[in-house]
């Protein structure tokens, strides 16, 4: 973003769909999930009476084992669609996103990070999220398994700590959870509104700023969503980040949900994959391969034939992706 005022003034915004359906799902069940685990947790404490103990007991261990199934899920859904990438930590702009919390953000300074589909988290929120699901959450979830179990792997012979130690690394683990939470929601109001990354994480569609250096990609945007033309981009390891309506439309697709995240072989039958992996590569080493004809796999289905182009995706001098436009066969001679 320009630092000048004239720069500044020509900043606007572009809506980007950034979080899909599993992702919103886990981000608020794990929210709810955790707030319940504290409220009961500290019940069990005796630091208030609301369920009374023995429920209060029985409600914690309950909402334990949902929230140990909601982690398996999302470990599945992390390595299947190389979302894991996103906390992959980085020191780069990491001292400039540190300057920016401090004080840029209360001075109206520009984010000095970009989000998109590929870096959904500043290098910042990469390492506290890291922290969490490395350490936070497997320190509570084994802590508090030991603490339900310490009476049977006691008896089995297998249990090196007393239960005042585990019980007080289960709730040092309870205020780190608390803590987290906490920041979280501050840095939830420091979008461009208050309660824009809530709305985006509830719509899975998000207002990223475009400043003027940005206003070609903002022009290819709009023509991609106004196209005829079906438009999709791929990730590096083939699956589907983003598509337009068009696209939508010629697969049987209703919504992006139905289709973002999967990989691009669900839209290819078996005997083509190959030829799918082949062109892919050949993008990613920087060639740009010429228009050709595919058969595409629907979402009935059914098979349709359809001219495409593929063009390797830079960000920041590196390739990231494939994209190019589709533009149905059949239309096309019949327009003819």
């Amino acid at each position: 973003m320009g630092t000048n005022m004239e720069s500044q003034a020509k900043t606007f915004t572009r809506k980007v769909y950034i979080y899909q359906g599993f992702e919103r799902f886990w981000h608020w069940s794990q929210a709810l999930l955790i707030i319940f685990l504290t409220f009961t947790g500290f019940e069990v404490h005796g630091t208030f009476v609301f369920f009374g103990f023995d429920h209060a007991v029985q409600f914690h261990n309950i909402a334990a084992y949902l929230f140990l199934g909601l982690i398996v899920f999302a470990i599945f859904w992390h390595l299947t669609t190389g979302e894991w990438r996103q906390y992959v930590p980085t020191t780069k702009m990491l001292q400039a996103q540190v300057r920016y919390y401090i004080t840029g953000i209360f001075n109206d300074e520009p984010h000095p990070t970009k989000k998109d589909v590929l870096h959904k988290l500043n290098p910042l929120q990469k390492m506290a999220y890291l922290g969490l699901k490395i350490l936070v959450i497997p320190v509570q979830a084994t802590s508090g398994l030991l603490y339900i179990y310490y009476k049977e792997l006691s008896l089995s012979g297998w249990m090196p700590f007393d239960l005042g130690t585990i019980a007080f690394v289960h709730t040092l683990g309870a205020f780190g959870l608390i803590a987290f939470v906490a920041g979280h929601i501050y840095l939830t109001t420091t979008g461009h509104t208050v309660l824009a990354n809530t709305k985006a994480m509830v719509t899975g569609w998000e207002e990223i700023e475009v400043d003027e250096k940005e206003l070609s990609q903002e022009n290819y945007a709009s023509i991609v969503a106004n196209t005829e033309m079906g438009y999709y981009f791929l990730d590096k390891d083939g699956f589907i980040r983003e598509v337009n309506d068009a696209w939508l439309k010629m697969y049987g697709y209703s919504n992006a949900d139905e289709i973002v995240g999967k990989h691009s072989s669900t839209t290819r039958r078996p005997e083509d994959l190959e030829a799918l992996q082949e062109s892919l590569g050949l993008v990613l080493s920087g060639q740009k391969l010429d228009a050709r004809v595919v058969k595409r796999l629907n979402k009935d289905g059914s098979t349709g034939e359809h001219v495409l182009t593929c063009n390797p995706v830079y960000l920041d001098q590196k390739i990231v992706g494939m994209a190019g436009f589709i533009m149905d066969v059949d239309k096309s001679a019949q327009k003819s």
